[in-house]
């Protein structure tokens, strides 16, 4: 007897060969996708119309994806060269679309993977200040916030990336050696962090329990637009600028001696240059960084 197919997947696969990009999102958040914001359409329109126009198949990539993508994402419709947070923020979306088509089990492999995203920022775009990343994880710490303090943690001592924390589950968390296995690699978490997640964990039932709820995700953000008000909000109560989570991970790469698969890099040139930017980043109020990686970590 055949099974009868999914109506889900098949109206799922139907909007994406057809370009279909409302019903593809509608659909999604329908069913435990992420919201499908203004926003978030129009990051996703650039890609969808280039794909349509150069019958381009976004369920089964072909082998040149990976270059046809950096064209596309890096070019506005009209030919003129992207902004860089443009790439970024493009890029992020379809991110998450893949990860939302994984989890209603379209697709097994990232198509994403291993891709190498551009920047988003440039050696003299300043990042945040040591000074107001440790005020912002004190923050999240006196509104006894657990989750926002082991995301802080995770992308200011470790580089983790959004989609790492949103995607996260505690099945990828192994307290016993203290590593958290992320997209590409498998990092040795530092005992701050660490501790964040145990109060996590203890939250939970503790890690005897750990096999019962192992298939849950660890952080309850919804989308990376939930992440960025929970730190934007902890930002006023603190009265900081918004630091934004770009930043965040991108000031781990400053303030740590980290290896590439410390910050989730398979790729030792992309770190090498990701490291290199955010060296050339730092604020003009935080001069010392070479002596900071050269200390002990702090205790936060």
């Amino acid at each position: 007897m055949t099974a009868t197919p999914d109506p889900v997947a098949l109206t799922l696969t139907q909007a994406l060969k057809s370009y279909d990009l409302d019903t593809l999102l509608n659909t999604l958040t329908a069913h435990g996708g992420a919201r499908a914001t203004k926003q978030r359409r129009a990051n996703l329109v650039r890609v969808f119309r280039a794909a349509e126009s150069e019958h381009i198949n976004l369920l089964v990539p072909p082998d040149d994806f990976h270059p046809w993508l950096r064209r596309t994402l890096t070019t506005n419709e009209n030919g003129t060269p992207a902004k860089p947070n443009s790439v970024v923020s493009r890029l992020s979306a379809l991110r998450t679309l893949y990860r939302d088509l994984r989890a209603q089990g379209l697709l097994y492999i990232d198509p994403l993977l291993d891709y190498a995203a551009p920047s988003g920022e440039t050696g003299k775009t300043p990042l945040p200040t040591r000074a107001d990343i440790e005020a912002l994880i004190a923050e999240a710490r006196a509104q006894k916030d657990a989750a926002l303090t082991a995301a802080l943690l995770l992308l200011t001592h470790h580089a983790v990336q959004v989609t790492e924390i949103l995607t996260a589950r505690w099945s990828a968390y192994q307290p016993e050696s203290g590593t958290l296995l992320r997209h590409r690699t498998a990092t040795r978490l530092d005992d701050p962090t660490l501790r964040a997640l145990d109060d996590m964990l203890a939250q939970q039932g503790g890690p005897m329990q750990l096999e019962t709820f192992s298939g849950r995700r660890i952080f309850p953000y919804d989308s990376q637009d939930a992440l960025r008000l929970r730190i934007f909000q902890s930002c006023q109560r603190a009265g900081l600028a918004f630091l934004p989570p770009s930043g965040l991970r991108r000031s781990a790469l400053r303030d740590y001696p980290l290896q590439a698969a410390d910050a989730g890099f398979s790729n030792p040139l992309a770190f090498e240059r990701a490291v290199t930017l955010a060296r050339q980043a730092v604020g003009a109020d935080d001069p010392t960084p070479e002596a900071k990686r050269r200390s002990t970590r702090p205790s936060s």
